[in-house]
């Protein structure tokens, strides 16, 4: 049987890159999928349709709050519930303290931080009903490995991070089986990110880029009950960059 047969999984920012190879994999271990984004991946969901998966996508703007509860209730109406929820959608602009501009930086929070925050609080109930459930939230590397151009980016996974601890904690003392955790990439190799940004391969102890794959397997062992009795955990997926 597949780890995650029968469950219902929700992935933010899954058009493409982190969150596309989460969707396969969770797929592929056989959780039934909403892909949500901002940007069109009814594509990336019909390729996993026609691999025989359940899949759908929605159109979605994880910073408002009406967003979260139409997901939600169309995704527990279509598949039946909630088990996963994958915080992976996010925004990065870059600026220093001298550059910074309060829009931007409200901006930034709005998705990746204020997002997630609302869809935890939102599915709870849903993970309740279930009997338990696990929350996985994409921060960074970032959150330990400082730059001086991610000062919006960097203090929101950092406060994301924190959040997944606190609400791992409250879950936990009310007994109510819901894990969370962070998982904590460092550069890999998406659109997104581009080839090889400022030679950073040759600061990465593995002497590689990461692969979105790297992160979608993290993904799939923190949303099983492989990881029953990890919670409030941050994971490092950077080969090694943040202590190098």
């Amino acid at each position: 049987m597949k780890r995650l047969e029968g469950k219902v999984a929700i992935v933010t920012g899954a058009a493409r890159g982190l969150g596309a190879a989460t969707a396969a994999r969770l797929s592929a271990e056989g959780a039934s999928v909403m892909l949500a984004d901002i940007i069109d991946g009814e594509a990336t969901a019909l390729a996993l349709r026609e691999a025989g998966h359940q899949a759908a996508f929605v159109n979605m703007d994880v910073a408002r709050r009406e967003a979260w509860s139409d997901v939600l209730s169309d995704t527990a109406s279509r598949f039946g519930g909630i088990d996963i929820l994958v915080n992976n959608a996010g925004v990065f602009r870059p600026a220093n303290i001298e550059t910074i501009e309060m829009d931007d930086l409200l901006d930034v929070y709005g998705i990746n931080l204020f997002g997630p925050l609302i869809g935890m609080q939102a599915v709870i109930p849903y993970m309740r009903e279930r009997g338990a459930g696990s929350i996985v939230n994409i921060a960074s590397n970032a959150t330990s490995f400082i730059f001086p151009e991610s000062i919006s980016y960097g203090s929101s996974k950092a406060a994301l991070a924190s959040l997944t601890k606190t609400v791992a904690v409250h879950c936990g003392r009310q007994g109510y089986r819901i894990r969370a955790n962070s998982i904590h990439p460092g550069p890999h190799a998406t659109a997104m990110m581009g080839g090889d940004p400022s030679g950073l391969v040759q600061r990465i102890p593995l002497h590689r880029m990461g692969q979105p794959e790297d992160v979608a397997a993290a993904v799939a062992y923190l949303a099983s009950d492989d990881a029953a009795f990890v919670t409030a955990t941050e994971l490092f997926i950077d080969g090694g960059m943040t202590v190098a």
